[in-house]
């Protein structure tokens, strides 16, 4: 588990550096053809292909049948890491090869898992196994990616739509609306795809969408029409009619509100990792405070007259009232803290 979650940090981190770039360089699976590996999902640096799979067979084994699936994880040298799923009805059994990982071990773990488990935060999303045989903590996660706008130095997106090509539109966003429209693109593995337009038939008028995603020092340009049937492109529209609808009625503020998992719990306070996954967690579980700030993780202590009403390992929403102290980690204090369950 810890090596696949150092691919994971290590992986988000290079797909932020690279994200100031334009175009296909932090996204592209190295020389190896992909489809000779038989991927269903391909995990390349936080950009992701084939994710409305994974999120297809999270729902199969929810209704119980029968599947499998692959998905592809590569390392920042380029070598593939293979991680197969196969559903029998009752339990997962997984086969993680590193065998083509240069700097690995070079072996084959196979082990089995009781259920596949999906989880959403506002800056990430994860797919994960739990009651794994063997495994520490019983966890194993098979795919993240992270979309914290916050991380990145600038964001901005410039939209233009209209019946002819692309007619300027001024669109200003306020800034719970730019994380969710940079969540969907990194969700939509925008660095790596591009909708694709069709020719309208006759007769049939339909809006031409001209974006641009202005990222760090870099841009992407994506132009389309609504004529298109491809599965390339409804990702992208979407997008688009969120970005129309939200800067005509823009989402109220969330006011502070944060999701965290509990790491320690004393007399007065609790120290949180703010939007941990449940993988994440297990990884942390021997953390000492002195060692958080060698982790790319935003902790907080959260002073609390309620804190003996929680354990270590649950998960909470809670409204941050004061800031006491920036940085990580931080302190503050706060108010309807609630659990989250399953």
């Amino acid at each position: 588990m810890g090596k696949q979650k150092w691919l994971w940090m290590l992986g988000i981190i290079l797909f932020l550096l690279t994200g100031c770039q334009e175009s296909n360089q932090a996204a592209q699976p190295p020389d190896e053809n992909d489809s000779e590996l038989n991927a269903d999902v391909v995990n390349v640096h936080g950009g992701i292909t084939g994710l409305d799979k994974m999120e297809n067979y999270f729902q199969q084994v929810e209704k119980e049948k029968k599947g499998d699936l692959r998905v592809v994880s590569y390392t920042i040298e380029g070598d593939p890491i293979l991680t197969d799923l196969a559903y029998d009805g009752k339990h997962i059994n997984v086969t993680f090869d590193y065998t083509r990982d240069q700097y690995g071990n070079g072996e084959v773990k196979s082990f089995q898992c009781g259920k596949l488990k999906r989880e959403e935060n506002p800056t990430n999303l994860s797919y994960y196994l739990t009651g794994c045989e063997g495994v520490k903590g019983e966890t194993w996660g098979v795919l993240e990616t992270s979309y914290d706008v916050k991380r990145q130095d600038a964001f901005e997106v410039e939209l233009r739509y209209g019946a002819k090509e692309g007619e300027k539109q001024t669109i200003q966003l306020n800034d719970e609306d730019k994380q969710e429209v940079y969540k969907q693109l990194v969700l939509a593995n925008y660095l790596d795809s591009k909708p694709t337009s069709d020719e309208c038939l006759k007769g049939k008028k339909a809006d031409n969408y001209l974006m641009k995603v202005k990222i760090n020092g870099g841009n992407r340009t994506l132009n389309w029409n609504a004529c298109g049937s491809h599965e390339s492109s409804k990702p992208f529209t979407d997008i688009a009619e969120y970005i129309i609808h939200a800067s005509k009625h823009p989402t109220k503020t969330s006011e502070n509100v944060v999701y965290g998992y509990i790491l320690e719990v004393e007399e007065n306070q609790i120290l949180i990792g703010e939007d941990l996954t449940a993988a994440d967690l297990v990884s942390l579980e021997k953390v000492e405070g002195e060692e958080l700030s060698n982790y790319d993780i935003t902790f907080l202590y959260v002073e609390t007259g309620d804190a003996q009403e929680f354990s270590e390992g649950d998960k909470i929403v809670m409204k941050v009232d004061e800031v006491l102290e920036e940085g990580s980690p931080g302190r503050v204090k706060a108010s309807d803290i609630k659990k989250i369950t399953e």
